[in-house]
C-alpha cells in the first residue's frame, strides 16, 4: 500500500505541555522521523513518549504522516513526555522477539515466507511487512529507503528486537554502558509494548537493537494453536551448543 502523494511536504505539529513544535516533512515519512526533528532533546532524551490524534486515538511512531492527514484531516499530534526513572534493579532478557531485515523485493519475500515457510502476514503497508510464527516475527523493510538506519544493501540487518522483563531496570543498565553504544534513550509506546532503541558500533557497521517490555494485558498466547509452541522449540540457553573440545577455547 503506497502513501498518496508521498513526496509532497506538509507541516507536522507536536502539541506538548502547552507548546507547539513543528517541522516540515514529506507525507511518505513516518512520525519517528518528524519528532526527532521537531522536539527539543528535553522531551525525547531519557523520556517516555506517547502520541495521540487530537481526538484521542493512539498514534504509533511508525505511522505515516500522510496517512494521519488523510484519516484525521490533521497532522497535529498530541504528545506526552515523561522522564524515565531508570531505577537500578534486576532484569533479564526474556528472548529474541523479532528480526528486521531489508530486502530488494518485499512483495516477493513476503510471498516466499508465507507460501514456502508458512508464516502469517500480520501487517503489509508502505512502511513494512510483518510476518509471524507466533512467538517470533520477521520484519521486512525496503532496501535503500530513507528509514532511520535502513541499510542500502538487500538482506542486511535493519534491527533485532529483544523482550526484557523490566525496561526501567534495563534502561539503567544501558546507561552504565553509554561508552559502548549510542542512543537518545527515548521510550516509544505502542499498543502492546514500550520500546527503546540503541545502536552498537562494530568495526565499520552500526547495528540497531530494540529492547521491549510487553504490557501486562498483552502478554501470553491466547490462540490455542500457539500455546504449545515451547514444547517444540530448543532451549539454546540450557547447555553449551554443539560438540566442543578443550582446545576450542
Amino acid at each position: 500500500m503506497a502513501v498518496p502523494r508521498a513526496n509532497e511536504t506538509t507541516t507536522v505539529r507536536f502539541l506538548i505541555d502547552g507548546h507547539t513544535f513543528e517541522t516540515r516533512v514529506e507525507r511518505g515519512q513516518i512520525v519517528h522521523q518528524a519528532f526527532h526533528t521537531a522536539l527539543p532533546d528535553k522531551y525525547t532524551a531519557g523520556c517516555r513518549l506517547t502520541f495521540q490524534s487530537p481526538g484521542g486515538d493512539e498514534i504509533f511512531a511508525d505511522n505515516f504522516v500522510g496517512q494521519l492527514d488523510d484519516h484525521y484531516g490533521s497532522t497535529d499530534i498530541v504528545t506526552r513526555s515523561e522522564s524515565i526513572l531508570g531505577s537500578s534493579g534486576p532484569w533479564k532478557t526474556i528472548g529474541f522477539d523479532h528480526l528486521a531485515i531489508s530486502v530488494a523485493d518485499r512483495t516477493g519475500a513476503a510471498a516466499f515466507f508465507t507460501r514456502i515457510v508458512g508464516m502469517q502476514v500480520m501487517r503489509d503497508d508502505a512502511h513494512l511487512t510483518v510476518l509471524a510464527t507466533g512467538p517470533t516475527a520477521l520484519f521486512l523493510f525496503d532496501a535503500g529507503s530513507d528509514e532511520p538506519l535502513a541499510p542500502d544493501r538487500p538482506s542486511s540487518w535493519h534491527h533485532i528486537g529483544f523482550v526484557v522483563d523490566n525496561l526501567e531496570h534495563a534502561y539503567a543498565h544501558l546507561n552504565l554502558h553509554q561508552a559502548e553504544l549510542s542512543s537518545d534513550f527515548t521510550l516509544l509506546e505502542r499498543d502492546e509494548r514500550w520500546s527503546l532503541y540503541f545502536f552498537y558500533r562494530n568495526g565499520n557497521v552500526t547495528f540497531m537493537i530494540q529492547f521491549s517490555e510487553i504490557k501486562q494485558a498483552s502478554r501470553g498466547f491466547t490462540n490455542e494453536m500457539r500455546k504449545d509452541f515451547r514444547e517444540y522449540l530448543y532451549d539454546y540457553a540450557s547447555r553449551p551448543y554443539g560438540v566442543q573440545f578443550p582446545d576450542d577455547k
